[in-house]
């Protein structure tokens, strides 16, 4: 061992987690990772540990389990290029064709690694630097953006809390579409649950657009009462900060607020730090999204694929149970946590996944089909009832009359134009207050009302405009005009 202890096998063994981990970081709460790098430790240790006993050589067990590992690592990879480049075709034979080839190449590896001519020796050094230097990248760039999640917020101005202020309930609704855009794209007659909103006091804007068409550049406006380009945004890296320590946390942490927030499943809007941090937490035998995205790009995905069916009730019966969850401990707050406080509830529904039947069951077929008229329906119909059961526990429990807001973040996932793109569930219980509701009131200007309505603070109202971009270009803006014919 002149060059050192073969450790590069676990080195590259930690690598395709992480490495996974790093490119999807935005997207996922670290948290769902570590069993995977876990479980891929475990895996490297247990099979140099056999190839070592069998073979009686460190050197050779650890090339051979480096070798393995590769081809182990990287199958799923090759199934799914192939797949996707319709290859392999709908008949078995040439999945039957992968793995024989796979077979082939991992009798080849051991034949090259038991040779007694072979020299491996050589390899230690080179493959340790190669893979301790390969894990670089990703660490750097999952620690660079869990500092960035996490930097400690700016110190605020000290401040007396006021007994009278009210809870502030900010609920975001992902993908909510407006009644009149339902009902010409779904043919859905919401008209019921307006109404029904309307009936509690609310105020709901029959003409409101949100100000970007997705969900991290509009909250990020919205929470931070501008629009992007006043904030000097142009990507969600520099949008993800800003939404995490927005200008209407800050203010009303300034002013005595508790924050509470929950957990969502994307990082960027999980806000950990916050006074109150509530985590769903499934079942330990569950796999999790990641989990299941890195299996798929294993060798995992032979038995993967076979058990298909049960594979699609995993993905939806987390992001299913996890709202369930939110819901039922948003009626606990009024109670739970002291007042004044900030609420800021994200939930990703209607939006795909569908995993709602419109009573709250677990829904799996076609659970990941985004243009599902019956899935969106679905939802939309399982969260109107939540959502007014929640309202009633909130108006019922609260001491003090809250302030509640209740929003699209941007419209349904089937549009026929970008104007329907961008048309919103927009309503506002404003207790007490001479706020200047209007029918077209956007996003960015709900708590500048809120702020001066209720804190006296001079916020003048934007003018509400709605900024459209494509799938592959989210900050490619275009100004969409409103389209609305409603009062």
């Amino acid at each position: 061992m002149s060059g050192g202890f073969p450790v590069y096998p676990l080195l590259f063994g930690i690598y395709p987690a992480l490495a996974l981990a790093a490119f999807n970081i935005s997207q996922i709460d670290l948290s769902s990772t570590y069993r995977s790098i876990l479980v891929s430790i475990l895996l490297v240790l247990a099979l140099a540990g056999i190839l070592r006993l069998a073979l009686r050589d460190w050197v050779r067990a650890a090339f051979l389990s480096f070798l393995l590992l590769v081809l182990f690592f990287t199958y799923g990879h090759v199934y799914n290029l192939l797949k996707s480049g319709g290859i392999l075709g709908a008949s078995p034979a040439g999945y039957y064709l992968l793995l024989a080839a796979w077979a082939a190449l991992a009798g080849g590896a051991t034949w090259t690694a038991v040779r007694k001519k072979s020299n491996l020796a050589g390899f230690t050094l080179p493959l340790n630097l190669v893979f301790a230097l390969l894990l670089v990248f990703p660490l750097f760039q999952i620690l660079r953006h869990e500092l960035r999640m996490h930097a400690a917020p700016a110190a605020a101005a000290s401040g007396i809390s006021q007994p009278a202020d009210p809870d502030i309930y900010y609920i975001i609704l992902d993908a909510y579409e407006r009644a009149d855009t339902l009902k010409v794209v779904y043919d859905y007659d919401n008209s019921a649950f307006v109404d029904a909103l309307a009936g509690r006091g609310f105020y709901v804007a029959g003409c409101s657009q949100s100000n970007y068409a997705y969900t991290q550049p509009s909250l990020t406006s919205s929470l931070n009462m501008n629009y992007l380009d006043a904030l000097s945004v142009t990507s969600n890296t520099q949008a993800d900060p800003l939404l995490q320590q927005n200008a209407v946390r800050k203010f009303l942490k300034s002013r005595g607020y508790a924050v509470v927030a929950f957990e969502t499943g994307f990082s960027w809007s999980q806000w950990e730090d916050a006074d109150f941090y509530y985590r769903y937490r499934p079942d330990a035998g569950a796999i999790n999204g990641f989990e299941a995205l890195f299996m798929d790009t294993t060798l995992l995905r032979l038995p993967l694929d076979a058990l298909q069916a049960k594979q699609a009730a995993t993905y939806g019966i987390i992001p299913h149970n996890r709202i369930l969850y939110v819901l039922d401990t948003l009626k606990t707050l009024p109670g739970a946590v002291r007042s004044p406080k900030f609420v800021f509830v994200h939930l990703v529904v209607p939006h795909p996944p569908f995993v709602f039947s419109p009573t709250g069951g677990l829904v799996t077929a076609g659970a990941e089909n985004a243009t599902s008229l019956e899935g969106y329906r679905n939802s939309v119909t399982f969260i109107n009832q939540a959502i007014l059961q929640v309202v009633d526990r909130i108006l019922a429990d609260s001491k003090t009359p809250p302030i509640i807001v209740i929003q699209g973040d941007h419209a349904a996932p089937l549009y026929h134009s970008p104007l329907q793109r961008m048309t919103i569930l927009n309503a506002y219980y404003l207790p007490g207050a001479q706020a200047p509701l209007y029918p077209t009131i956007s996003p960015v200007n709900t708590f500048r009302l809120i702020l001066d309505s209720y804190f006296g603070q001079n916020y003048p109202l934007l003018n509400d405009v709605s900024w459209y971009s494509p799938t592959n270009r989210e900050y490619a803006f275009e100004a969409i005009p409103s389209g609305c014919n409603h009062p």
